[in-house]
C-alpha cells in the first residue's frame, strides 16, 4: 500500500510491503532529479561518439580528396571537393583532433598551387573554405586558454596601473 503525505512544501511517498522502492521516504524531487542527471549524462555520451564518428567519416572523406589531389591534380578532383564541401553543413576544428582540419589545408594547398587546376574551380574551392570558416579555423585551434592568458594579463596590467595612482 502506497501512503503519500505532504510536509511542508516537501511531498512524501511512503509505501508499506513487500514493494518497498529506493527512493521511500524521499522528497519526491530527489528521484526526478536524479533521473534528470544521469539523462543528462547518457545525452552528452551519445552526442560526444556522434561527433566523433562524423569527425572520423569527414577526415576519412578528406583523405581521399587528399590522395587524389596529391596524385593527379586537375580540374575534375577540385570540383568534387569543392561539390563534396557545398554539402557538409559544419566542418569541426577540435584541438584534440586536428587530422580533419590539417587534411583540409593541404588540400586546399594542393588546389591553390596546382597549374592544372582552372581559376574558377579554385575559386569554387576557396568560397567553401572560406563559408566553412576551415580558413580561419587554425588560429582558434592552436590558441591558448583564453581564460588563463587573459585573465593573468589583467591582473598584472590592473596590479600594474594601481601603482602609479
Amino acid at each position: 500500500m502506497v501512503y503519500t503525505f505532504a510536509f511542508g512544501e516537501d511531498i512524501y511517498i511512503e509505501s508499506t510491503g513487500m514493494g518497498d522502492s529506493f527512493f521511500s521516504g524521499v522528497p519526491i524531487i530527489f528521484p526526478i532529479f536524479f533521473f534528470l542527471v544521469i539523462g543528462i549524462i547518457v545525452f552528452a555520451v551519445i552526442g560526444g561518439i556522434g561527433n566523433q564518428v562524423k569527425t572520423n567519416s569527414l577526415l576519412k572523406d578528406m583523405q581521399q580528396f587528399a590522395s587524389d589531389l596529391a596524385d593527379h591534380p586537375s580540374d575534375e578532383a577540385a570540383n568534387r571537393l569543392a561539390d563534396y564541401l557545398r554539402d557538409v553543413t559544419s566542418f569541426p576544428v577540435y584541438r584534440t583532433q586536428m587530422e580533419p582540419f590539417r587534411v583540409a589545408l593541404g588540400s586546399y594547398q594542393l588546389v591553390m598551387d596546382s597549374s592544372h587546376v582552372s581559376d574558377e574551380t579554385k575559386e569554387r574551392v576557396d568560397r567553401q573554405y572560406k563559408r566553412l570558416g576551415i580558413l580561419d579555423g587554425e588560429k582558434f585551434a592552436d590558441e591558448p586558454a583564453p581564460r588563463r592568458s587573459s585573465s593573468a594579463h589583467h591582473h598584472h596590467h590592473n596590479d600594474h596601473h594601481n601603482h602609479h595612482m
